[in-house]
């Protein structure tokens, strides 16, 4: 006999503080990543993925979003997916609201990137703004990425069902969006970091207040287990393969070089850790968990 609620999970949201900033990771669920699908040597993978107790095949891979509460503003980074999309995410408005958060009190949206799994999440399921009161901010790099006829006109078809997701997502809110670039803050002690190559304009939030940092990385690891060891390691989904390797590499050295903690939308929930340099390229250790309220 099946039990009741067999799918369901405790409220997936985990409380710290970065400083005088108070952050919220939201869980939007899961999807199934195929360990298949990244790029390299197959042998290699699957050692990586024993040492790591992590099966070849499909690994249930945690989508993340992130609250921050600056004092004045409610800013989410990133909106998750719905379940129109991905069947098992789409969770952001329920665990904002098991954190005591009300998506009608949220000031700014800060997207990483316009994929699926990080913009569907701006609409409800009758395609109405999920977050009525908030300005999204995209960069203006992957903004003209995803709205371009032209560029739209050379993608590959999996590329233009992306762009198709992006544009739907983003249009009711035509008149509350605002684009920026590298380094602009957009909040107190928020600042965007380009990081491309996943896509046009990926970017990445750094977080800093009283002498305290987070790195939001966004999609630059899908699979700690395989793309700290070998950054090199690139999934379809890539824009641009080769420069995301490369940016991966380099993001991988900063943290290890400013033990940065760092924050990623596809590590294990609640995806807080830090890396380090290792034998083979690099090593993810996940942060202690904290019971301690920001």
């Amino acid at each position: 006999m099946e039990p009741k609620h067999r799918s369901l999970q405790a409220p997936g949201f985990y409380r710290f503080a970065v400083g005088a900033l108070a952050v919220t990771v939201i869980n939007d669920g899961w999807f199934a990543l195929d360990t298949g699908a990244f790029s390299g040597d197959a042998a290699s993978a699957a050692q990586l993925l024993d040492a790591a107790y992590l099966p070849t095949g499909i690994i249930k891979t945690s989508t993340n979003a992130w609250l921050v509460e600056t004092g004045a503003k409610r800013i989410l980074i990133d909106a998750g997916s719905s379940p129109a999309l991905l069947p098992d995410a789409g969770r952001v408005i329920h665990n904002l609201s098991a954190a005591g958060i009300d998506a009608e009190t949220i000031d700014g949206v800060i997207l990483t990137h316009m994929h699926g799994d990080h913009v569907d999440g701006l609409l409800t399921r009758d395609g109405q703004p999920a977050f009525p009161n908030a300005t999204v901010h995209v960069s203006e790099a992957e903004y003209d990425f995803w709205m371009s006829d032209t560029v739209y006109a050379t993608l590959p078809e999996r590329f233009k069902a992306f762009a198709d997701v992006a544009r739907t997502a983003i249009a009711p809110y035509a008149r509350r969006l605002m684009t920026f670039r590298d380094g602009e803050e957009l909040a107190p002690g928020v600042v965007a970091a380009m990081a491309p190559g996943h896509t046009a304009g990926h970017t990445m939030l750094r977080l800093s207040s009283q002498g305290r940092q987070l790195l939001i990385w966004g999609d630059l690891v899908h699979n700690a287990a395989l793309q700290c060891p070998e950054p090199d390691r690139s999934l379809p989904y890539d824009t641009d393969p080769v420069m995301a390797a490369a940016t991966r590499s380099k993001v991988l050295e900063m943290a290890a070089t400013e033990r940065l903690l760092v924050a990623g939308s596809h590590l294990s929930f609640p995806g807080l850790g830090h890396v380090g340099r290792a034998s083979h390229g690099y090593g993810y250790v996940q942060a202690s968990w904290n019971a301690d309220p920001c």
